[in-house]
């Protein structure tokens, strides 16, 4: 009797601490609002980066938000492709955005649209760094 008594707390044990774990791990994102001192400003090779947000929504299994800042004449990375979309706000400055090989100029307000899987990248063609927000989202069955 002790031998399974001891199994039955083994076993509960276990599972309360798998239920705690899975419960930290999707930690989902609800209505919030992000001002823009809250996320540090990161240098970086190309200019700086500020994390917003990472997290699962009550839809999406992510929801990635960053501001980038380019300085001029740097592209933050070289033409890639991913499953998830992505959409690009641009705040101050001129990028091109090169889409499958074709590249296009964007003033400041325009507003970048990359679909799922295609080439694509920014670089900061103007003479003043430029800024934009980037969101990210992967939707689940998607990774």
């Amino acid at each position: 009797m002790r031998t399974f008594t001891l199994a039955v707390v083994v076993a509960a044990s276990a599972a309360a601490g798998s239920l705690a774990t899975l419960t930290a791990q999707k930690k989902v994102m609800h209505s919030t609002v992000f001002q823009w001192t809250t996320a540090e400003n990161k240098p970086n090779a190309w200019g700086s980066v500020r994390q917003v947000a990472r997290d699962p929504t009550p839809t999406l299994d992510e929801l990635e938000i960053h501001i980038s800042t380019l300085d001029a004449g740097k592209s933050s990375h070289a033409p890639h492709q991913h499953k998830n979309e992505e959409l690009l706000v641009l705040k101050e400055g001129t990028l091109e955005t090169s889409q499958n090989g074709k590249t296009t100029k964007v003033a400041t307000g325009g507003i970048i649209f990359h679909s799922s899987n295609d080439m694509h990248n920014v670089t900061n063609i103007g003479q003043t760094p430029a800024t934009y927000y980037v969101i990210n989202w992967t939707v689940p069955g998607a990774k």
